[in-house]
């Protein structure tokens, strides 16, 4: 006769358990979510090698959970070429541990693909390395707090 009562709170509890799992959860969708920064920026071209980051250029990107991204690039004014800045608004996914990033902003980020690197507990680098007309650019962005 415990039995029925016995199988009547096992499913209560299990109810409860589940109605805890939903999806309101304001985790992370994915160990990427976070706020990246430049933590090293080169261009290597016809006029030798430019520390971007040393010239004062500066790339921020937020990669949220729903796969939008938002941020903003400043390109320093450099060999001839005026400063430049973009949004960085878009959408970021990630597939075999490279993340592809779609934007309307006419940059080489939404071109290059970034591999991801687990440089220690908790600190994420995307690291992108390609060439665009003649000019090497490498590029790796630091999730923000690993810094």
């Amino acid at each position: 006769m415990k039995l029925p009562h016995l199988n009547a709170f096992a499913m209560v509890t299990a109810i409860a358990v589940l109605g805890g799992c939903g999806s309101d959860s304001t985790a992370p969708q994915s160990p990427l979510v976070g706020s990246y920064t430049a933590f090293q920026w080169v261009t290597t071209g016809g006029s030798g090698q430019t520390n971007q980051l040393n010239i004062g250029s500066t790339l921020q990107i937020t990669l949220n959970a729903d796969g939008s991204t938002s941020g903003h690039m400043h390109v320093a004014a450099s060999n001839g070429a005026p400063a430049a800045d973009f949004d960085l608004v878009g959408t970021w996914a990630e597939e075999n541990n490279v993340v592809d990033f779609t934007q309307a902003a006419d940059t080489f980020v939404k071109d290059m693909a970034f591999t991801v690197q687990l440089i220690g507990t908790g600190v994420v680098d995307l690291v992108g390395d390609q060439v665009f007309s003649g000019t090497r650019v490498q590029l790796t962005l630091r999730r923000a707090g690993d810094i």
